[in-house]
């Protein structure tokens, strides 16, 4: 176990320990936003203020994929692996816009992995099929 595992695995013992020797009420409490934890230094009385909350912040450069780029890119995929690995790294929205872009229809529920698998099938599976038909 590393350092910090077992350091995080010290702290969490500490806080079930101390939770356990709440009254219910104050578990309550602070589950419900009415209480806080702080945090006192060793050797301080005071508690260390709490920061103030960070803003979230857009992750720069992270440009939206564009699904017709990428429904093109699924059509010349020479194999079902290569368009696996070309759709696994974008997000459920992503694939949805892909599938669109394709005109699949009935995606909204799909779970990722099959979104995946019917998309390789309908694009690269499909043209590869039809092109062994051709050769056979």
């Amino acid at each position: 176990m590393s350092d910090t595992s077992a350091l995080s695995l010290a702290l969490l013992r500490r806080v079930a320990d101390f939770l356990d020797s709440l009254a219910e009420d104050h578990i309550a409490d602070l589950a419900e936003g009415r209480a806080r934890l702080t945090y006192v230094p060793w050797g301080d009385t005071e508690p260390v203020p709490p920061r103030a909350p960070q803003p979230v912040k857009p992750r720069a450069g992270a440009a939206k994929p564009d699904p017709t780029a990428i429904a093109a890119r699924l059509g010349q995929a020479g194999s079902r692996d290569e368009g696996r690995q070309l759709l696994q790294p974008l997000g459920v929205a992503a694939l949805r816009a892909v599938a669109k872009a394709v005109g699949m229809t009935g995606v909204s529920k799909t779970p990722k992995a099959e979104l995946i698998d019917d998309l390789v099938a309908l694009t690269v599976g499909s043209r590869l099929g039809y092109a062994a038909m051709r050769e056979g």
